[in-house]
């Protein structure tokens, strides 16, 4: 009698245990991984270097969220070197080095960075930025689609986009995680952007991390000057 007492106390004392470990998933990073491909992208007039440059190149990206605050950290893909023996630099964020984005406000701001010096640059509601550039919901055609995607375990819902910047683009959004943010510069007015197919560019979240994120890393930075985008 005295051997089951212990042997139950054991147990419910394991079960506390497993308990006061359950995650906090409110906060952590999300890995994406980027392929470029850097051929499709090519214009017209640079055809003529198609078969100095890489098919494909492979990025990295990553997210860090607090509740409804994010931060998206970019940067370009390192130089490569091609077959050929030709240096291939490929620029994708065009001085962007993170994008900030805040669920509960709506808000979001894009940091740049030039010649050493930042700044931050409002994103005005409405855009999807890709870089400096941004696709206008004005000029853009905006679709949900019917197709539904899991991943990493999250229901997504697809969203079409038709642009003149990039084509018809399929972004993938899910609702789980209370953000507007994405990979690429992307945010969405709703949702989070797990997934991009485009022809220019494939866009996959490899990965979720449950894990601390201070509010200070996912809020812009006050000792950044604040200026328009507006000419």
């Amino acid at each position: 009698m005295h051997m089951k007492k212990m042997m139950f106390l054991l147990a419910m004392a394991s079960l506390s245990t497993a308990v006061g470990m359950a995650q906090d998933k409110s906060q952590g990073k999300i890995d994406y991984e980027v392929t470029l491909n850097v051929r499709a992208s090519m214009k017209p007039d640079q055809q003529q270097y198609k078969d100095l440059v890489p098919e494909k190149v492979v990025n990295k990206e990553v997210l860090y969220f607090n509740g409804s605050k994010a931060r998206l950290s970019r940067k370009d893909p390192d130089e490569i070197t091609s077959d050929e023996g030709a240096k291939v630099k490929i620029v994708t964020n065009d001085g962007q080095i993170a994008v900030y984005t805040d669920a509960a406000t709506g808000q979001s701001w894009s940091l740049q960075e030039a010649n050493g010096k930042k700044t931050l640059i409002p994103m005005e509601k409405g855009y999807k930025a890709v870089g400096k550039a941004s696709i206008s919901v004005d000029s853009a055609k905006i679709e949900t689609g019917k197709r539904t995607k899991e991943i990493l375990g999250f229901p997504c819902r697809e969203m079409v986009i038709k642009s003149k910047e990039m084509g018809e683009m399929t972004l993938w959004v899910t609702d789980a995680l209370p953000l507007r943010a994405g990979p690429m510069g992307f945010s969405s007015d709703k949702g989070l952007v797990l997934g991009v197919d485009n022809k220019k560019l494939n866009v996959i979240a490899t990965a979720i991390t449950y894990s601390p994120v201070s509010l200070g890393e996912v809020t812009p930075p006050a000792d950044v000057p604040v200026m328009s985008d507006k000419k």
